[in-house]
């Protein structure tokens, strides 16, 4: 089996170097960076967008725009990678996102002049910008999402569920740059100085540079469509799948978990923590580390194993986040559980696709990341802060009617669910105002709206964990979960991946050794022979 390792490694080698590799999966990283900056300080753009009039519902649709472009995108992206390459689209992912970064720096001034000619409309013109802006914003997402899954899984196929863990690990460490942004230089709270918050929000094109330095003069490997004679109908072999359908079905929730609750966690805990943003940051560093660790976990677990523990830890964790209690210490230790329970869900899923449908290529992966994305966009975002507005309402009737009738704004409804709305400027400058008559009694109900959202929201990974034990069962009714390989079709139990992981590792250290010798005239020799040996293995 070591000789079939070494087989792979010195293929892979012949196709690109090791520091090659490396750099590829660095600039993939930091696209992940790039998106979680821009989605950080845009979470904590909420005070300021306020000031324009932007109510709890509408920030919750200009955010879901941040993913519905995102999941259009990819549901083609994975097709149109495989036949474009993985550079072209990588650079034009870049251009797009700094023409978005271009709309968020204008859209202060356009509004200044809306509210001199067209006041009434001024509110309704900026929500259009900046729905325009995050929406391009998106796309660029889901094309690089369409690009660096599969080419991380073909750059490290040896063992591909802790290379995307290790991968994505890129969008917390994004989300940590981005919250300290926040923290420190946006909104009244900012630990430094607040400065205008379409600098912060634009602040993550400076990454888009070190990408382009990377990237212009780098070659990357053939798509699996462009190496392959087979016909382009295999790449959707996946959808013919049951237990795969089960798959995008999952993401889509674990994107309404995730992604959701990350996009409200910042304006959630806006009267629970001081400086909300903080939590933000410590779930996102959290996550970070935690991705680094799914290689050894994973192959203890099995990868359902792994999303099924994650998902009953999410529960747990939202529920406890819900719980009505005013102590920091309580909260972070309860945004400590939620962490560990979401830190692997979305990598581990793009693992188990790339694993079980490896003939699909980017098209398999691109359809998880686009049932997650279209989830959140068209559903959750919206769905959470309708249902934080219900709730704040609610309370807010019962507690202070008085109150209740000054700031609620009237009656709405999204996907049937009827919530009442609460003028988003009165709000913001109760809240903000310690001295304000009504801030008591609009912080108590706003804090309740909050941990009620966070609670309803706690039956969605109770729904995943479902479906993760069906799977379970389901392949241990299959003799066990096994990584299919596109080399002999055969499949190899997720125990043995993690013996076959190390050897493949160490081969391709001596490969690599041996090729800065200039010895390739050895190389090939013991390339053909341990083909004849690795077939025969096999």
């Amino acid at each position: 089996m070591i000789e079939l390792c070494s087989t792979i490694s010195i293929h892979l080698s012949k196709v690109i170097k090791m520091e090659d590799r490396t750099k590829l999966l660095i600039a993939s990283f930091l696209t992940l960076v790039a998106a979680g900056v821009g989605f950080a300080t845009r979470g904590a753009a909420g005070p300021a967008w306020a000031e324009m009039g932007i109510t709890q519902a509408q920030f919750g649709g200009i955010m879901g725009a941040g993913f519905v472009g995102f999941g259009v995108v990819i549901l083609v992206g994975g097709f149109i990678v495989e036949f474009l390459g993985y550079k072209p689209v990588l650079l034009l992912s870049v251009v797009l996102h700094i023409i978005s970064a271009a709309l968020l720096l204008i859209t202060p001034t356009l509004y200044d002049g809306w509210v001199s000619s067209v006041p009434t409309e001024a509110t309704d013109k900026a929500i259009k910008i900046l729905t325009i802006s995050v929406f391009i914003f998106s796309i660029c997402n889901g094309l690089y999402e369409g690009v660096i899954n599969p080419l991380v899984g073909q750059l490290y196929p040896e063992n591909q569920t802790h290379y995307l863990n290790v991968l994505h690990a890129g969008w917390p460490g994004g989300m940590v740059v981005g919250g300290l942004l926040a923290a420190c230089f946006q909104n009244e709270t900012a630990w430094i100085s607040e400065i205008p918050w379409q600098i912060a929000l634009s602040s993550y094109s400076l990454v888009l540079i070190g990408i382009l330095a990377m990237t212009l003069k780098e070659e990357f490997p053939k798509t699996v469509t462009s190496k392959s004679n087979e016909s382009p109908a295999v790449l959707f072999s996946c959808f013919l799948s049951i237990p795969f359908i089960v798959l995008v079905v999952i993401h889509g929730l674990i994107g309404y978990m995730e992604l959701g609750v990350d996009s409200w966690q910042t304006r959630l805990m806006e009267g629970l923590v001081e400086n909300s943003v903080t939590v933000l940051i410590y779930t996102s560093i959290l996550m970070f580390v935690l991705r680094f660790c799914a290689g050894p976990l994973v192959h203890k677990l099995n990868p359902i194993g792994l999303l099924l523990a994650s998902s009953v830890i999410a529960v747990a964790g939202l529920f406890w986040l819900s719980i009505d209690t005013t102590s920091v210490l309580v909260i972070f230790a309860a945004a400590t559980l939620y962490s560990l329970g979401k830190a692997f869900l979305w990598p581990t899923m793009l693992a188990v696709a790339g694993e079980r449908y490896p003939q699909s290529g980017a098209v398999a992966m691109s359809a998880l990341g686009a049932a997650g994305m279209l989830t959140v966009g068209l559903g959750a975002t919206t769905m959470i802060g309708a249902q934080q507005s219900n709730e704040m309402s609610i309370h807010l009737r019962g507690t202070a009617p008085a109150v209740a009738s000054d700031y609620i704004a009237g009656e709405n409804s999204f996907l049937g669910y009827k919530f009442s709305e609460v003028n988003p400027g009165k709000q913001q400058q109760a809240l903000e105002n310690e001295d304000h008559p009504d801030h008591t009694a609009i912080l108590t109900s706003y804090n309740h709206g909050s941990r009620q959202a966070l609670r309803l929201t706690a039956i969605v990974p109770a729904l995943m964990g479902a479906g993760f034990l069906a799977l379970l069962l389901y392949y241990r009714s299959q003799g066990g979960y096994k990584v299919i390989t596109l080399d002999n079709g055969d499949e190899s139990d997720s125990g043995a991946t993690a013996d076959e992981a190390t050897a493949c590792e160490s081969a391709e250290e001596e490969t690599s050794a041996q090729g800065e010798q200039g010895e390739q005239d050895e190389q090939d020799e013991q390339a053909a022979d341990a083909e004849g040996d690795g077939e025969s293995e096999a």
